[in-house]
């Protein structure tokens, strides 16, 4: 584990925080609050193509929306600024051989960020998530095989997706069909939840949590796109954080909170069935790195994550516990953290 310069991270900080700060571009009038289901939720009114307003989600109404906002009418950001600014900042990072997205990785999580998916509460999981985690822990922890992959991984609630009253525009098939992407194979052809690029082995993955026994597709109307439902995703991407991917001047995306990604590791890797377990050692590597990092700069994090999972139930201690006995180094690091 290497740390990255101070100067290069005081640069990603302000670059997540001149995307956080850019108001849209097409806002009109000012952020408002509305009740859904019991809950609070902040919007702002847009001006869509053609004249039209619509009400565009901006998140649930916490402090960290607020502030959010706050800084949108302080700095109302010049778009031709921004983008100078941001390009300036992300072209340096990458320079410094910091993790960057290859060209059609870049183009497709660009244009399903423009779309709105991760305003609207997806949230980047998989590989692609674990390499941006360089840069919010301010170490080089990403290298080699457990870095790679030709995939794109993108989860939400099923509920938030319902309680937005909001979607992405275009919504995100049309936005898929226009990168040259198109449906495959799926249990339901009516409820395709993976998309593949023609001639390609580059594939986006839509995921949500499941609560039920059996891990059917579930409909994000925010997205508009069918889902894969999984056990144990819910713990993954609940409380996520916002990131920067490196593409040009940045794609501002929301990924898992590290404690959480590093503990879910451990338990997909003891779930891995069939073709899926030779991905096993690539989750107790990612894991690996992280509680390494973890333990070091945030312990207390590391070991209240991992106390939730373990008071989740049997299953969950039992999958933790099976990977465990594989990377019994992993179990000292977090014993030596709490």
């Amino acid at each position: 584990m290497t740390p990255i310069p101070l100067t290069l991270q005081t640069l990603y900080q302000d670059l997540l925080q001149a995307h956080l700060d850019r108001a849209p571009e097409e806002m009109t009038g000012s952020p408002h609050i509305r009740k859904s289901g019991g809950k609070s939720f902040w919007y702002v009114t847009v001006r869509a193509p053609g004249g039209a307003h619509h009400q565009h989600f901006v998140g649930p109404d916490n402090e960290d929306t607020r502030a959010r906002i706050e800084r949108w009418n302080a700095a109302r950001n010049d778009a031709r600024a921004f983008r100078a600014n941001a390009s300036e900042k992300a072209a340096a990072l990458r320079s410094a051989r910091l993790p960057a997205l290859d060209m059609t990785t870049g183009k497709v999580l660009r244009a399903i960020a423009q779309a709105g998916a991760f305003r609207l509460g997806g949230v980047l999981v998989g590989t692609h998530a674990f390499r941006l985690y360089d840069l919010e822990l301010g170490a080089r922890i990403s290298s080699g095989a457990t870095a790679i992959t030709a995939d794109i991984d993108v989860a939400s609630f099923e509920k938030l997706s319902l309680a937005v009253d909001d979607h992405a525009e275009p919504q995100l098939p049309e936005v898929l069909h226009s990168l040259g992407m198109s449906p495959i194979g799926s249990l339901d052809a009516k409820k395709p939840t993976r998309w593949r690029m023609a001639d390609s082995d580059f594939v986006v993955d839509f995921l949500a949590p499941s609560f039920d026994e059996r891990e059917g597709p579930q409909k994000l109307e925010a997205l508009g796109v069918w889902a894969q439902g999984l056990h144990f995703l819910n713990f993954l991407i609940r409380d996520p954080i916002s990131a920067v991917a490196l593409y040009r001047e940045g794609v501002l995306v929301q990924i898992p909170r590290p404690e959480r990604f590093a503990i879910h590791k451990l338990i997909v890797a003891a779930r891995r069935r069939g073709p899926g377990k030779a991905k096993t050692e690539k989750d107790i590597e990612q894991a690996r790195a992280l509680i390494t990092a973890l333990a070091e700069m945030r312990p207390q994090e590391l070991t209240s994550v991992y106390e939730e999972a373990l008071q989740q139930g049997e299953a969950w201690r039992k999958a933790i516990e099976d990977s465990l006995k594989r990377a019994p180094d992993i179990r000292e690091l977090i014993k030596n953290a709490i």
